[in-house]
């Protein structure tokens, strides 16, 4: 996306075409926007690329952090895997200075006759809650859903805050984020 656009994006979306006087001063460029955001618990967006392609795409807003991963399935963008990190403090620990929390993941899987997604949210009570939707294309549409709940150590969920507006990069690791005990779905 252009830098125009971007900050079309940034005032219509984000601001609802009602920016504030300081807003406005840091309208400039997208970089300035994500400086003063990161500072002031405002929304603004930042993409990864690998071999000019999007990989992720981050989004801080005041209370959380949204990472959506991307890949190309059939020609097409596709998420495949979604993590939201809490900010704020919570009943599970109250000392959170310095580090978010991860509230909830979200894994998709699809190919021609079926799509899987696995919602997987962590409750303050040390319980995993997983809901898993199975929808069934081929022969005939069909839906199916479970869900269970499991009890699962938190405390490895907690992990550093982002130290600047572009320190994002080590929340791409999802491999060394998510435990095993975590995966155990279809």
């Amino acid at each position: 996306m252009s830098e125009e656009g971007t900050l079309d994006n940034i005032l219509t979306l984000s601001l609802e075409n009602k920016p504030t006087a300081e807003d406005k001063k840091h309208l400039n460029n997208a970089e300035d926007w994500a400086k003063y955001s990161f500072d002031n618990d405002k929304e603004y967006y930042v993409t990864f690329f690998k071999d000019g392609e999007p990989i992720a795409c981050v989004n801080n807003y005041f209370r959380k952090i949204s990472v959506t991963f991307l890949t190309y399935n059939n020609g097409e963008l596709f998420v495949y895997l979604y993590m939201i990190y809490n900010k704020e403090k919570g009943a599970y620990n109250k000392d959170v200075d310095g580090r978010i929390f991860l509230r909830q993941f979200e894994l998709y899987d699809e190919d021609a006759d079926k799509r899987i997604t696995n919602k997987v949210l962590f409750r303050d009570n040390g319980i995993m809650n997983v809901e898993t939707i199975t929808e069934t294309k081929r022969p005939e549409f069909s839906m199916n859903y479970e869900e269970k709940e499991t009890k699962v150590n938190l405390s490895h969920n907690w992990i550093r805050k982002p130290q600047n507006y572009k320190d994002y990069e080590y929340l791409l690791d999802y491999q060394n984020i998510l435990k095993p005990e975590y995966l155990d779905l279809p």
